[in-house]
C-alpha cells in the first residue's frame, strides 16, 4: 500500500500546476520529491485521499491525514509556519508563478483564512485556491 501512496504522490504537485522555477519545473527539484516523501509518512495520508489530491479534487470532509499532508507540504515550501500562520507574502512570492501579480494578491487576500489547528488552515487556504482556480482558469 506505501507503493501506491507514493505513486499516487509522484502526480500530487501536478495539483500545484505548472510551477516553473527557472527552467525546471517545481515536482522535479530534489528537496520537493524529499518533502512528498516526508509528509507522507508524519501524515498517514490514506491512498485514497492522495489520488484525489493528486487529481487537484477538492475533498469533501476530509480526515485530519490529509489536512495535515497539506500543512506539512506548505510548511516545507514556506507557506506556513510551524504554528499554521500562512506567510502572505511568501504565499504570494509563490502563486505568482501560477498567475499574474495581480490575481495572486487578490488570492491571497480572499483566502486568508484561519482555522482551530494549522491542519485545518493549510487545507482551508488550499481548498479556497482550488475553488478560485476553478472559477478563474
Amino acid at each position: 500500500m506505501a507503493a501506491k501512496v507514493l505513486i499516487a504522490f509522484a502526480t500530487i504537485l501536478l495539483t500545484f500546476a505548472g510551477v516553473v522555477v527557472g527552467q525546471q519545473e517545481l515536482s522535479e527539484l530534489p528537496e520537493v520529491k524529499g518533502y512528498k516523501l516526508h509528509c507522507i509518512e508524519s501524515s498517514g495520508i490514506t491512498e485514497s485521499s492522495a489520488k484525489k489530491l493528486a487529481a487537484g479534487e477538492a475533498i469533501k470532509d476530509p480526515d485530519q491525514a490529509t489536512k495535515c499532508f497539506v500543512q506539512c507540504f506548505f510548511q516545507k515550501l514556506r507557506l506556513v509556519d510551524e504554528q499554521g500562520v500562512v506567510l502572505k507574502d511568501k504565499l504570494e512570492q509563490f502563486l505568482t508563478k501560477l498567475m499574474d501579480a495581480d490575481k495572486a494578491k487578490d488570492y491571497v487576500k480572499q483566502c486568508d483564512l484561519r482555522r482551530a489547528n494549522p491542519c485545518d488552515t493549510a487545507y482551508a487556504v488550499y481548498d479556497c485556491y482550488l475553488g478560485k482556480k476553478a472559477k478563474l482558469f
